[in-house]
């Protein structure tokens, strides 16, 4: 029987039949219906060109994805870790804005060091200040109060600013500040508050009334407020009206690494200071700005910020003054402001003595006096005295001018020439020069209780 390729051929060749179909002998059935009887389909019959993996190349493909699937992980990890890390800054942004806002801006319903009118203490990682004290405890009627006085419910500050009175009408949203006039009381004690407050103008009927005033802090320790940075659990506290609280206590998985309170003077001066000490009581007498350095830090992330303010009394009214206080003063050719005013009970002679000097020596010097008018509120300047060398008399007046207690005193224009006056006037000739460097003003003598200087470059 004679067959189709011989198997060597097919090998060589690497070509596969089906099937090796036998040729029909002479006589047999047609060669139709002996390849309807073969089977279908091809046999792997173990030619090279039709075989299956190997082991080789399948573990070869499951290491290949094995890779990918990791890199994938990878990705996917990161993608997550970076979430989690832009999470976190947006929250340490978001917490260190509030905390910042809490200490300068007292937050929403607070006071902050922006609103001091005072402060009692200074240290690096603590501040004690005096904010404006709001009194919202009055409701006006007509009936039984036509006169419109009001006690206020803690002692005013002697010698600071007046009381000033705002009213909210029925239906506005809004405070107005309105006319008042201002009675100080016999009593000191906070037990037993007497000073008053009129409002001169009529009250609508329905409105709501709040008085803003300095305290007096030395009587009355409860409206001292206080910031403190404890680094030893690393949390910010604010102590106020007898009561103390943590600055983020809605979380404790924010931590402050550091808060720095740094002091500055009116000429923008740092106030020198060391870790573990606070400025002396002169020194915070000068001081009229603070900056603010805080660094918070949670899961790994940390956020630093820093903020400046100047305080309240210096910016708007002046330091508040004692006998012996000392103040750094801007060169005669910058100063542009340089007042007294704000006096509170004259006592002695009511002499006020400021001495101006440069390089430790004293250089100008100015000696008012003051007597009380007929009318309490007011007082009478008597007399003015310029010298320069102190102790060397340029120029005196005799003013008789009478002025309202919370008034001031323009130290720039009381000798009307404009020659021996501390600050410098182009237009005038033969002026006394005040030379030399680091000027600053003592207070050497103060006949009243209380008073304040203003000045500004």
């Amino acid at each position: 029987m004679t067959f189709g390729p011989d198997l060597r051929e097919c090998n060589e060749r690497q070509v596969c039949w089906p099937n090796v179909i036998p040729r029909r002998p002479p006589g047999r059935r047609g060669i139709s219906a002996e390849i309807a009887s073969a089977p279908l389909g091809p046999r792997n019959d173990g030619c090279a060109g039709a075989r299956g993996f190997t082991i080789v190349e399948l573990l070869v493909s499951m290491t290949v994805l094995a890779i990918i699937a990791g890199l994938d992980v990878m990705l996917l990890q990161t993608g997550v870790e970076a979430w989690k890390h832009t999470g976190t800054r947006l929250v340490l942004q978001k917490v260190s804005d509030e905390v910042m806002n809490d200490l300068l801006e007292g937050g929403t319903d607070g006071e902050g060091i922006q609103d001091a009118v005072e402060m009692t203490d200074a240290s690096l990682s603590s501040i004690s200040f005096v904010p404006l004290w709001t009194d919202t405890s009055h409701a006006p009627d007509p009936v039984r109060n036509n006169d419109q006085k009001f006690i206020l419910e803690k002692q005013f500050k002697p010698g600071a600013p007046t009381p000033v009175g705002e009213v909210k009408k029925p239906g506005s949203d809004d405070y107005i500040p309105v006319p008042v006039k201002f009675t100080y009381g016999d009593s000191r004690s906070p037990k037993l508050p007497d000073d008053v407050v009129q409002f001169t103008d009529p009250i609508p009927l329905g409105a709501k009334i709040k008085i803003l005033y300095t305290p007096d802090a030395e009587n009355d320790s409860t409206v001292i407020k206080v910031f403190r940075w404890d680094p030893s659990v690393k949390r910010i506290f604010e102590s106020y009206a007898g009561k103390t609280r943590d600055i983020i206590e809605h979380s404790e998985q924010e931590k402050v690494e550091r808060l720095a309170f740094l002091y500055y003077d009116n000429l923008n001066r740092l106030l020198p200071m060391t870790e573990g000490e606070g400025l002396s009581s002169l020194s915070i007498k000068r001081a009229t700005a603070v900056k603010l350095y805080l660094v918070l830090s949670k899961a790994g992330e940390v956020k630093e910020l820093t903020s400046f303010t100047n305080i309240r009394n210096v910016a708007s009214t002046g330091a508040t003054i004692t006998e012996g206080a000392e103040l750094p003063m801007p060169a005669p050719g910058e100063i542009r402001a340089f007042s007294i005013g704000d006096f509170y009970g004259i006592k002695k002679d009511g002499i006020v003595e400021l001495v101006v000097s440069t390089d430790n020596t004293p250089k100008w010097k100015i000696r008012l006096k003051f007597k009380q008018a007929e009318k309490k509120e007011d007082l009478i300047l008597e007399r003015f005295q310029i010298e320069s060398p102190p102790g060397k008399i340029l120029t005196s007046g005799i003013p008789e001018q009478t002025i309202a207690a919370n008034e001031f005193v323009n130290l720039q224009t009381i000798d009307r020439s404009g020659l021996y006056d501390y600050d410098i006037d182009p237009e005038a000739k033969g002026q006394v020069i005040i030379t030399g460097k680091n000027p600053v003003v003592r207070v050497t003598r103060l006949d009243f209780e209380g008073a304040s200087l203003f000045i500004r470059p």
